[in-house]
């Protein structure tokens, strides 16, 4: 008897400790609302815009690899980082791996990360384009 609590105490404490390996201990997660970010008008040039006050643009990412883009205000269409919910994201380098609902594609969409701080992110998705985030 003694041998079998044993067995269940030893797998009881290795599915614990591996379903937490799976966090992401990083400071990109939370909610990041959109400041402005640059509309690409050619391969090497855009066109700077700033988000309304009165509109919200928003991505959120847990500590699980999960992500959610949502709206105040405002359409997708209109100040969209992806326009399409949410999905999954792993961090690759200096990227982010995004992959949605809408996506065409199992792989997903690599999105350099220009630079991540307590307050700000800045991701450039197209390579001409930069997206500024402030951390809410």
């Amino acid at each position: 008897m003694k041998h079998l609590i044993l067995l269940l105490v030893t797998f009881a404490t290795l599915s614990c400790s591996q379903s937490d390996s799976g966090l992401l201990p990083n400071g990109l997660v939370g909610t990041w609302q959109l400041i402005s970010y640059c509309k690409p008008t050619s391969s090497s040039t855009c066109t700077p815009i700033t988000v309304p006050a009165d509109k919200g643009v928003f991505i959120s990412f847990d500590n699980r690899g999960q992500f959610n883009e949502s709206y105040q205000n405002t359409k997708p269409i209109e100040y969209s980082f992806l326009g399409c919910g949410g999905g999954s994201f792993t961090i690759e380098g200096d990227s982010l791996r995004i992959r949605a609902v809408c996506m065409s594609s199992i792989n997903g969409q690599l999105i350099r990360m220009v630079s991540v701080t307590n307050s700000q992110l800045i991701l450039n998705p197209s390579g001409t384009s930069e997206y500024v985030f402030s951390k809410r």
